[in-house]
């Protein structure tokens, strides 16, 4: 399918609305099995990364162009779709971005093959074909792409995701659980001090 420039603001635009309630201004910990190990990463979303993931071209600034989408002012003439199709597979996966911390992923260090993507591990899920790329940072990791592509096909080793927790960037302590593996108890988990939920999440409303 190829969108033209009325349905991908559509897409746009909603996703944002979505981006904005499941995923700005927080923080996850997402904690995993690697091997014999268990480790955690620690990744936040702010209003400017929500550009990246669409894939169009603008000359709004990314914060400029966040809040435009959630006030519903954004406009075809904002924006241009590329020639290469970039933005198409992008558009075609992000409606389910805001779902990616919510249920079951996986996780792993990527494999750079030649691609040009300067992300140091994706996280992602098979079912709806969605990858999202991550960039190690000094106090937590940033998203830095969005891609429409088998987790499997981009990582190594595939690392299975045992929970994952949230927190407002600003609080301290991770409270909220979004997911946990089936099986899983979490009081049996090593995680670190900083997570005080005890309770497994809740389903969405």
């Amino acid at each position: 399918m190829k969108y033209d420039k009325k349905k991908a603001l559509e897409i746009i635009v909603e996703a944002a609305k979505q981006y904005d309630k499941w995923l700005k201004s927080n923080h996850f910990l997402i904690f995993y099995q690697k091997g014999k190990e268990q480790d955690f990463v620690e990744v936040g979303f702010r209003d400017l990364n929500f550009l990246h993931f669409t894939g169009i071209k603008t000359k709004l600034s990314a914060q400029r162009f966040f809040s435009l989408c959630i006030d519903g002012k954004l406009s075809e003439k904002d924006f241009d779709l590329d020639t290469k199709g970039k933005a198409q597979q992008k558009l075609m996966v992000l409606p389910f971005l805001h779902e990616l911390l919510y249920h079951n992923c996986m996780i792993g260090d990527f494999i750079n093959s030649g691609i040009l993507i300067k992300s140091d591990y994706f996280v992602g899920d098979t079912k709806a074909v969605l990858s999202v790329g991550f960039r190690s940072g000094k106090t937590v990791d940033m998203p830095v792409t969005l891609y429409k592509e088998n987790v499997k096909k981009l990582i190594k080793p595939v690392c299975k995701v045992l929970a994952i927790f949230k927190k407002p960037y600003n609080q301290q302590s991770y409270t909220e659980c979004t997911y946990c593996s089936k099986g899983i108890n979490l009081s049996e988990l090593s995680l670190p001090d900083k997570v005080e939920v005890v309770s497994p999440p809740q389903k969405r409303k």
